[in-house]
C-alpha cells in the first residue's frame, strides 16, 4: 500500500505535499519522495519526519510526493520515478500494482524500450511515450486506457498535474481546491488535515483524469467505463478512520463490523480489549450491542510502525509496539478483537502476551472474513502460500494462535454490512477469491 499526493498553483508547494504525505503515513512507512518544479527531487528510505528535511532548494508552486511500502519493487527504487519524453518531463506516482505487468513489460521491451527499475509504474511512463499522439495530454489519456488496474496516479508534467484512476476504483483518490489552485490524496481526511473544506473534496472518479493546468480550471476526462470494485480493506484496515469513501466514514463501518460480529457469535467475557489502532471501532461496535466493556488491555507504542506493512522481523516489531497491562488482564476472560488476520504470527504472539500477562481466557474475534485470497492490486499478500487460512481450518488456526475461541465475521455478514451503508462494487477478493480483473 502507498500514499500519494499533488499539488498545483499552490505557494510552498514542497511544504504543502510534506504536510499531505505526513497524514498517509500510515500508508507507507519505508520511503518517502517529492519532486517539485523543475523536476527538482528529494526521497529516501525512512518516515517523511526523516526524509523530507530541508524545502531550501525545492522552491516552487506545483509538484506531487509519495509514502511507500514495498509491494513488488526494491527499496532502492522509490518513488516518484522521472524520465525525459519527446513529449516533455514526466514525474509519476502510483497507488497500486499493475496486474499484467509481466505482459506489458514483455511487449516495451520487444519494442526496443529499455526499463531502468523493476517498478511496473514505469510502465505507465512507456505507455505515454510510445502513444501514437504528440500531445501529451491525449498520450496520458491513451496510456490510461490501456493499463486495466490497478491504480491510482498523480503525475506531474511540463504543463500539467494529472490525477487518474483506474476504472474499477481499485485504490482511493481525491481532490480539491486549495488557496489559489488544487491538491490530490489518497484520502480525503489529509486534504481536511490541512484546511480544505468538506464541502470542495471530490473523489477522482473510476476511469477518469483530471489534468489541472494553468488555466487552473480542472479538465476532467472519461478514459473508460466506471466498474466500481473499490478494496473492502481499505474500510477495513488500512485507511483512517476519519477517511470516507463513497461519502461513508471508515470509523462508522468498522464499528458495524463489529456490531454484525456479535450477531453472528455471542461471545461473552468480563471484557473487550482492542487490537490497537485498528482493531478499536470494531470493538466499539461489539461493545455497544454485547453490552461488554471494553478495556485497554494492551497499549500501543505510537512510534513503532504498522506490523503488516513492515517487511521483516514482525514478532519482534509486534512485542515493541503492544504492552500488556498485567493489573487489567489478570485472571480476566477477555475478548481480543482485531480487524484481521493475514499471516497469523501478530495474533499469536498478541494472545501469548496477554496470556503472559494473566488472562484466565482469551478469545478472538476478527471483524472481517478469513483472507484466503493473495491481493495482486497493491497490497503485500502476493502469495497465497503466506496466508494462514489457506493452509488451516477454524480449529488448527485457533490452535496457532493459541485461542480458547476464534470467530470471524462471514463473507455474507461482512458484505451485508457494506450494501446496508450503500457501499455497493465492492472487491472482495481476498475473502472470497472473487477478483474485479
Amino acid at each position: 500500500m502507498c500514499g500519494i499526493a499533488g499539488v498545483w498553483n499552490v505557494d510552498n508547494a514542497y511544504n504543502v505535499i510534506h504536510d499531505l504525505l505526513l497524514s498517509l503515513q500510515h500508508r507507507g512507512q519505508q520511503a518517502a519522495g517529492v519532486v517539485v518544479n523543475g523536476f527538482k527531487t528529494v526521497k529516501g528510505e525512512g518516515l517523511v519526519e526523516s526524509v523530507l528535511t530541508d524545502e531550501r532548494f525545492l522552491e516552487g508552486n506545483r509538484g506531487i510526493g509519495h509514502v511507500r511500502y514495498s509491494t513488488y519493487g526494491s527499496l532502492d527504487e522509490i518513488q516518484p520515478i522521472t524520465a525525459y519524453t519527446l513529449k516533455g518531463r514526466i514525474s509519476v506516482a502510483h497507488n497500486g500494482n499493475i496486474v499484467d505487468a509481466n505482459e506489458k513489460r514483455k511487449f516495451i521491451m520487444e519494442s526496443g524500450g529499455i526499463f531502468s527499475t523493476t517498478l511496473d509504474t514505469e510502465i505507465i511512463i512507456h505507455y505515454f511515450s510510445i502513444a501514437p499522439y504528440t500531445n501529451p495530454r491525449e498520450s496520458l489519456q491513451w496510456a490510461m486506457s490501456r493499463i486495466k488496474a490497478a491504480y491510482s496516479l498523480v503525475i506531474l508534467h511540463d504543463s500539467f498535474l494529472a490525477a487518474a484512476r483506474d476504472q474499477f476504483g481499485i485504490r482511493p483518490l481525491f481532490y480539491s481546491k486549495y488557496e489559489n489552485g488544487y491538491i490530490v490524496a489518497s484520502e480525503d481526511s489529509a486534504l481536511r488535515s490541512i484546511g480544505c473544506k468538506c464541502e470542495e473534496i471530490q473523489e477522482v472518479e473510476p476511469g477518469t483524469i483530471i489534468f489541472f493546468t494553468d488555466s487552473n480550471k480542472p479538465e476532467i476526462v472519461k478514459f473508460s467505463r466506471r466498474q466500481d470494485r473499490f478494496c473492502s480493506f481499505e474500510f477495513v484496515y488500512f485507511a483512517r478512520p476519519d477517511s470516507n469513501f463513497y461519502g461513508v466514514n471508515t470509523h462508522e463501518v468498522r464499528k458495524m463490523l463489529g456490531r454484525k460480529l456479535y450477531e453472528e457469535n455471542r461471545v461473552q467475557a468480563d471484557f473487550i480489549v482492542p487490537v490497537l489502532d485498528s482493531g478499536f471501532s470494531g470493538s466499539l461496535g461489539y461493545s455497544q450491542v454485547s453490552g461488554i466493556p471494553i478495556e485497554y488491555g494492551l497499549i500501543r507504542n505510537h512510534y513503532i510502525g504498522r506490523s503488516f506493512i513492515m517487511p521483516k522481523n514482525r514478532q519482534e516489531i509486534v512485542r515493541r509496539k503492544l504492552s500488556p497491562l498485567p493489573s487489567v488482564l489478570e485472571g480476566k476472560e477477555i475478548i481480543l478483537i482485531d480487524d484481521s488476520i493475514v499471516r497469523g504470527t501478530t495474533m499469536k504472539i498478541i494472545v501469548d502476551m496477554v496470556r503472559e500477562a494473566g488472562a484466565k481466557k482469551v478469545y478472538v474475534g476478527i471483524h472481517s472474513p478469513a483472507v484466503i485470497g493473495s491481493c495482486n492490486y497493491g497490497i503485500d499478500t502476493s502469495r497465497r502460500s503466506e496466508l494462514i487460512a489457506t493452509r488451516n481450518d477454524a480449529e488448527k488456526l485457533r490452535e496457532y494462535v493459541g485461542a480458547d475461541k476464534l470467530f470471524y465475521l462471514s463473507v455474507d455478514g461482512y458484505k451485508e454490512v457494506f450494501e446496508g451503508c450503500g457501499v455497493n462494487g465492492i472487491c472482495m477478493g481476498c475473502f472470497n477469491l472473487d477478483y474485479p480483473v
